[in-house]
């Protein structure tokens, strides 16, 4: 088996956008950031790290053919729809968007307003979207909770178009979203596919091939051999294993 190739992104070197409240990290191009390198990754299109401010978010905006993954990191964000679907996504809950033919939804850092419970602080998400298998399909949802303290023993499949454990199915047969949290000095092998995307979340590790990660940064990883990931503080990882 050939060693796989590694490709680094840093998280300095990741586009920004920013908008009072709002600052959004691109691995990938989007909107007026342009690389001709750094188009996707397989089915993967996008992978934004997102933080926003209490009171702030993206209003209505359409979206089709896609599969949008939300995954909470701290805080909370609230989504609507413009099908009457609304609802609040927290740490460990996974929620996937199956745009499809066309909708138009709105994230915001507003739960504060509606329920006391919830403080004002600021949001921090990762959103990803996928080609679908399909187009044009109709619009749906999918949301799962994940045992948080199944993360710090093992990678979960939290979203996946094949993995029958999976807490959200995907419309993308040959992808899936692990996740785990490591403790310092513990060593995991990451899940293998044609194709795979690793992001450290926040933390720090140590990955075979590439060395030291600091939160915010990723790797791309091409062929299938199985690679050694140590913590080296408590950090949270995200890989996607893609087909080719």
């Amino acid at each position: 088996m050939s060693d796989p190739v590694l490709l680094l992104r840093r998280a300095h070197e990741r586009f920004v956008t920013r908008v009072e409240g709002i600052q959004t990290r691109h691995l990938f191009s989007f909107g007026e950031h342009y690389d001709p390198v750094r188009v996707g990754h397989g089915v993967l299109m996008v992978s934004n790290e997102e933080r926003l401010l209490a009171g702030r978010g993206f209003d209505d905006h359409p979206h089709a053919d896609a599969e949008v993954l939300t995954w909470v990191l701290s805080g909370s964000l609230v989504h609507t729809d413009s099908r009457g679907h609304a609802g609040v996504v927290v740490p460990g809950l996974a929620q996937r968007m199956s745009a499809g033919a066309g909708i138009v939804h709105a994230e915001r850092n507003d739960a504060y307003r509606t329920d006391p419970g919830r403080p004002a602080v600021p949001v921090h998400f990762v959103q990803m979207w996928l080609r679908p298998d399909e187009p044009g399909v109709a619009p749906s949802y999918g949301q799962g909770e994940v045992d948080r303290a199944e993360l710090s023993r093992s990678w979960l499949p939290v979203v996946s178009g094949r993995h029958p454990d999976a807490a959200v199915s995907l419309g993308s047969a040959g992808s899936t979203l692990w996740v785990t949290v490591l403790a310092a000095g513990v060593t995991r092998e990451l899940p293998t596919g044609p194709l795979a995307h690793l992001y450290v979340a926040r933390g720090e590790v140590e990955l075979e091939g590439a060395g030291r990660l600091g939160a915010g940064d990723s790797v791309q990883v091409t062929g299938e051999a199985p690679l050694a990931l140590t913590g080296l503080v408590e950090a949270e990882v995200l890989l996607w294993t893609l087909a080719a």
